[in-house]
């Protein structure tokens, strides 16, 4: 009897719900703000941060807004001239051509950062840079260079010391609501475009 109970228990002791195994322990949280910060401290070549580029994508497009009729979100198009200042950078690093102007990389101040505008513009710029850093894919197809210009004009791009052709345009985004129209945008509209290199700037440089 000892042994037939003894059976039973062990059959019964199958039926019950066995208890799970030890719960697995969570990820650790990583912090948002810290993980951008991570990302934007990384060089894209030696003199030129991730960051570097945020700020001066934020030089560039503080004035602009999205406006109804856009072809795409003003973040997205600053993903495309984030894009050009990178391939534009690596270009310079690999054949030593001198990199194309932009906007200098200057902080804002905490003041400027107080205004809701310049805040989303600022960190609509950061994000825009980061996004362009880390993607695998480049929409501009390699562009190098980039204007802001008050037409939907998609013509080559001549500009003085350039090519007898122009360079050939990549994207085309807009339009945008344009605020500041004292600098080379005198208009209350812009589009911004970018372009492809051409083959001389793809000729190694003598140093």
């Amino acid at each position: 009897m000892g042994h037939h109970g003894s059976w039973l228990d062990r059959a019964i002791d199958k039926l019950k719900p066995q208890p799970g195994g030890p719960a697995r322990p969570a990820a650790p949280r990583v912090h948002e703000g810290e993980w951008h910060k991570s990302v934007e401290q990384k060089h894209i070549v030696p003199d030129l941060t991730v960051h570097d580029v945020g700020l001066s994508l934020f030089g560039e497009t503080r004035s602009l807004r999205d406006m109804s009729g856009s072809n795409e979100p003003i973040g997205a198009a600053r993903q495309r001239i984030a894009h050009a200042m990178i391939n534009d950078a690596e270009l310079s690093h690999q054949t030593g051509k001198r990199r194309n102007k932009v906007h200098d990389p200057v902080e804002p101040s905490d003041k400027a950062l107080r205004s809701p505008e310049e805040r989303v513009a600022y960190e609509s710029s950061m994000n825009a840079a980061r996004e362009a850093y880390l993607s695998g894919h480049d929409p501009t197809r390699g562009a190098t260079n980039f204007r802001l210009h008050p037409t939907s004009d998609r013509s080559n791009w001549k500009f003085k010391g350039g090519t007898s052709v122009g360079l050939s345009i990549s994207t085309q985004s807009g339009p945008y609501n344009n605020s500041f129209t004292a600098g080379d945008v005198p208009s209350r509209v812009a589009w911004i475009d970018t372009y492809l290199p051409d083959q001389n700037e793809k000729k190694p440089r003598k140093r």
